[in-house]
């Protein structure tokens, strides 16, 4: 049945089609041996940097050359394009730059070639896993992300480990008159984040290793428990019920919280001069801290696919290699602010005193873990925002959230595997 494309895919549907004569159903010209022009789909690149990395490999390429389409700044929106250009196989995408979470609902539909024949051994074990479903690599993982435990150097000369040497040390918060520990404890994905990393650094799993739900754990009665404690004795402000990212970094930069738990870039904001911080040179990074010893980070990303819809699947795969080159991945670090998945470049003592956190980002991306490879893992992330959220306002008890996310996501996930 024929299906109608969004307005982003009827975009990139056009410029494919405008970059070339096409022989091909898919609107590409396609040659012997499964090569030829592509197009490569990711969300918008704020650095300006892709372009150029897509223009070194159409220079050395003549007779493949990638056309690089932009979509929209909105996860969702990219989300909703892939979609529709995956169902009605319309080929507008050849590699497309999944968001980590996405890989397991793609692979499941069968949208996406296998790419066991990359190599990934020169990349972290974990980026690895988040691009793997059923065992079995579907997105090779091109620039990763990894949480933080940023905290007031001025105020506390080492950073905590466990959950409790953090709770002991609110009392320094308390003498300084700020606020001790921030996250993301709205009702978005930023909390399922957080949720899942409280239930990893447990030593529990939110999903386990079959793909079965694995909430009715006393790992996860401890995440939560030690979540719904931080606003019941105030060692997270009750404001912070609100917080996303941007509203904790700015708390933390200016001057209001002892610790906060967000992602590298807020490295570079804090750091600067001017009103927006008044931390500059007093904070530090640190990996997250655990029930019994450093905690793990949910792992961000994006990752490489090769749509199943392609004509040039060898050139497809040809060029996320070049993607995965230590030359392109220093690009990553250097050019475009992101954090390269070649292990090896962490490394580097010139890249280490360019970036002070590389070492404590290398250390958080080795003990991170992927997000639950589900195939409905947006409606999952909704169960487990939405009833995590109502556990922290003091409206469920711990041990009936648990038992609600348990059923209820176990009952999404029986329905999407018989789907």
């Amino acid at each position: 049945m024929k299906r109608s494309l969004s307005a982003a895919a009827l975009v990139a549907v056009a410029a494919v089609a405008f970059a070339g004569c096409s022989t091909g159903e898919s609107g590409q010209e396609s040659s012997e041996g499964g090569r030829g022009p592509i197009t490569y789909a990711q969300g918008k690149d704020t650095s300006g940097e892709l372009q150029r990395i897509v223009d070194a490999w159409n220079a050395d390429h003549p007779d493949e050359k990638v056309t690089f389409v932009e979509l929209p700044e909105s996860a969702d929106d990219q989300r909703t394009a892939f979609v529709q250009d995956f169902q009605a196989g319309a080929g507008a995408y050849d590699v497309a730059g999944l968001d980590v979470v996405w890989t397991g609902e793609f692979a499941a539909r069968k949208w996406l070639l296998p790419l066991d024949d990359i190599d990934t051994s020169a990349l972290f074990e974990s980026t690895v896993a988040s691009g793997s479903y059923d065992g079995t690599l579907y997105a090779a993982p091109f620039n990763t992300n990894a949480g933080f435990l940023y905290y007031r150097t001025d105020l506390l000369p080492t950073p905590p480990t466990t959950w409790a040497e953090l709770d002991a040390a609110c009392d320094v918060a308390t003498q300084a008159g700020i606020g001790c520990y921030g996250g993301q404890f709205a009702q978005y994905e930023g909390l399922t984040v957080n949720f899942s990393e409280a239930v990893n650094s447990a030593g529990g799993a939110v999903v386990d290793e079959n793909g079965d739900a694995s909430l009715d754990t006393p790992e996860a009665a401890a995440a939560l428990q030690h979540m719904v404690d931080g606003f019941t004795s105030g060692r997270t402000p009750a404001e912070a019920i609100t917080y996303q990212e941007e509203e904790g970094r700015r708390a933390f930069q200016q001057g209001n919280l002892l610790f906060l738990r967000n992602w590298p870039y807020v490295h570079g904001l804090a750091s600067e001069e001017g009103e927006d911080s008044v931390i500059q040179g007093k904070f530090g990074i640190a990996p997250l801290p655990g029930l019994d010893g450093p905690g793990a980070s949910t792992l961000g990303g994006y990752n490489l696919a090769v749509s199943k819809a392609t004509d040039n699947p060898e050139t497809a795969k040809d060029f996320i290699r070049y993607m995965l080159t230590e030359d392109v991945q220093r690009k990553v670090l250097t050019e475009m602010s992101g954090a390269p998945t070649v292990s090896a470049l962490y490394d580097d003592p010139a890249l280490q005193e360019q970036v002070p956190y590389l070492a404590t980002l290398k250390s958080a991306l080795e003990e991170a873990v992927p997000r639950p490879q589900a195939v409905a893992y947006s409606e999952l992330s909704h169960l487990v925002s939405t009833q995590v959220y109502s556990a922290l306002q003091g409206k469920t008890s711990v041990e009936d959230t648990l038992a609600s996310l348990q059923k209820d996501m176990q009952k999404l996930i029986d329905e999407s595997a018989d789907k």
